[in-house]
């Protein structure tokens, strides 16, 4: 557990924490008026016994270009090389009861940087902290690392932020060596030995923190500059999804408003292409935005904005997961991802059972949750029972009305080896239908399986299916709210979980439909001896997407 200390007076501190000890505490935060707390984000912290350092905010806005987050463990180094400072570190207990016996503390950045100079360092890439003013270290604390001996790298770095903090330099400018890599005013620290007047590096600094912040995302939306139209925007501009469905609806039932969709797939007048010159100014000056994922980075709505995601998550998303590759290789990743995301007005979600993991995997501060439903689902529910319509599609895929029909969506897969062998005995029994994911570049097709056309909806291949066959892919909800038999095929689950994630409570959920071997799967299928999941926490049969989201229209024009 993680006790929350205000400290007046730091000789207090080891007292302070014997007793957080006593009460059963393993870690400890320090809290004063400069600091507030996202607690959902707190709360999603996993503890380990050592220092944390965790993410923050600074007014509310993502200001970091750290990009050690991609990082399980690191280093003072890895920490000093954002291009802000303040205390985001979760102390451990018993490592800090150590280290006060050692060395004298009388400011919490005295805490920090002596925290961060141990071994063990571990990250979580929650948004922990919102600080207000920025943070220093004492002079005393300069006399505590002097004694530390660090290597040469560290001893530079040190020296950076001792002099950024206004105090003398803990180590001669010669025992110290520059990082490879460095910001302008490092540079200029370097050559100068430390000696650069603070005016101009403060001057030079002040820039870069002001280019850094417009290359973050952050603007105050014109609600002067809207229009009374609504515009969708869709999964990487594609006319598919959640978006497709409420977009359809909307048509229907909003004929007196002027609706468009950013789309390359379809032609149409209420159809814009993304390259278009009237694509921007429609969606900047729309009174509602519709989304299904992350607003693109030249667009900055200034109307309602609506996010629909795309789906009940398994893989864990954003802030709940460590992302490497984007982390440590994307300029300003996490920057651009937060600060669009905290621009949002609602997020629709499918059920109330995943509101908890939304809350810890993205901001919700300034959002509000719609446990609505999903339009896609929706659709699926009216036409559950829709058998000519079905027919249809039945019809339009030249499926063999003699056998039961498979739908096998995996999603999107770098390794071959994670995907089903479509074998000769379960093209025997079943009509296969293979829907290869939308990112999938070097897309797999089996032999002599059904590859699903492009003009077939995802929603209409489950309404056909007898059984949905996935791994990650949050279909697997879709199908169980339509009674549909499910399988979940997860070969290589532990290298999944420790690239990726997942959430547990969701995997845990479906561990009676989830297969690791491919024998055993495809024995069961072909013999039909797959357990029906009957139901769910994660399911949600009183959809009304249509009827909250029409009211929350509604109300956006009338609040103009």
């Amino acid at each position: 557990m993680i006790k929350q200390l205000t400290i007046q007076k730091w000789s207090e501190l080891d007292a302070r924490l014997t007793d957080a000890t006593a009460e059963g505490y393993t870690h400890f935060i320090v809290t004063d008026e400069r600091i507030n707390l996202y607690q959902e984000q707190l709360d999603a912290v996993e503890l380990h016994p050592c220092t944390i350092v965790v993410d923050y905010t600074i007014d509310q806005h993502y200001l970091n270009d750290c990009r050690y987050f991609g990082k399980r463990q690191i280093t003072f180094d890895d920490w000093i090389e954002n291009i802000n400072h303040y205390p985001n570190v979760i102390f451990h207990i018993e490592t800090i009861q150590h280290m006060i016996n050692h060395h004298y503390v009388n400011a919490l950045f005295d805490l920090v940087v002596l925290s961060l100079l141990q071994e063990d360092i571990v990250t979580d890439s929650h948004v922990v902290f919102d600080f207000k003013e920025t943070f220093s270290t004492s002079p005393n604390v300069w006399e505590s690392v002097k004694q530390l001996q660090p290597l040469n790298t560290t001893a530079f770095n040190l020296n950076k932020l001792a002099y950024q903090h206004h105090h003398s330099i803990p180590f001669k400018a010669k025992d110290t060596l520059a990082p490879e890599q460095l910001r302008t005013t490092d540079k200029m620290l370097k050559n100068s030995g430390f000696k650069l007047p603070h005016w101009l590096y403060n001057t030079i600094e002040k820039k870069a923190l002001k280019k850094h912040k417009q290359m973050s995302y952050i603007y105050r939306k014109d609600k002067s500059k809207l229009q009374d139209h609504i515009v969708f925007l869709g999964f990487d501009y594609q006319f598919r999804g959640n978006s497709r469905y409420l977009f359809n609806h909307f048509a229907k039932h909003f004929s007196k408003l002027p609706i468009y969709f950013i789309t390359k797939d379809v032609n149409g007048p209420n159809f814009i292409k993304p390259d278009d010159h009237k694509a921007k100014e429609l969606i900047e000056t729309a009174r509602v935005v519709i989304l299904e994922s992350y607003i693109p980075d030249d667009l900055k709505p200034n109307g309602t904005i609506i996010q629909l995601w795309h789906g009940t998550p398994i893989k864990k998303l954003f802030l709940d997961s460590r992302e490497p590759h984007q982390n440590q290789n994307i300029y300003n990743y996490r920057a651009r991802k937060y600060n669009k995301w905290i621009q949002q007005d609602y997020l629709v979600v499918d059920n109330d059972a995943i509101i908890d993991t939304f809350k810890s995997a993205f901001p919700q501060q300034h959002t509000k949750v719609l446990s609505a439903g999903y339009p896609r689902v929706r659709y699926l529910l009216d036409k559950q029972h829709d058998l000519p319509y079905q027919n249809f599609i039945k019809k339009e895929l030249r499926l063999n009305h003699d056998k039961p029909t498979l739908l096998y969506a995996p999603t999107w897969k770098t390794k071959a080896e994670d995907l089903l062998p479509i074998s000769d005995g379960l093209l025997n029994k079943y009509n296969v239908i293979y829907k290869a994911h939308n990112e999938d570049r070097n897309a797999f097709k089996p032999d002599n399986a059904i590859i699903a056309p492009d003009h077939i909806e995802t929603q209409d291949l489950i309404l056909v299916s007898d059984v949905v066959l996935t791994d990650y892919s949050s279909i697997i909800y879709d199908a169980i709210t339509v009674d549909k038999i499910v399988c979940q095929y997860t070969p290589n689950h532990e290298r999944y979980v420790s690239e990726r994630g997942v959430y547990e409570d969701v995997m845990d959920d479906l561990a009676t439909v989830r297969y690791s071997d491919s024998k055993a799967l495809l024995n069961d299928l072909i013999s039909h001896q797959m357990k029906q999941i009957k139901s769910s926490q994660f399911v949600n049969d009183d959809n009304h997407a249509f009827e909250t989201l029409s009211h929350i229209i509604q109300k956006s024009f009338k609040n103009k």
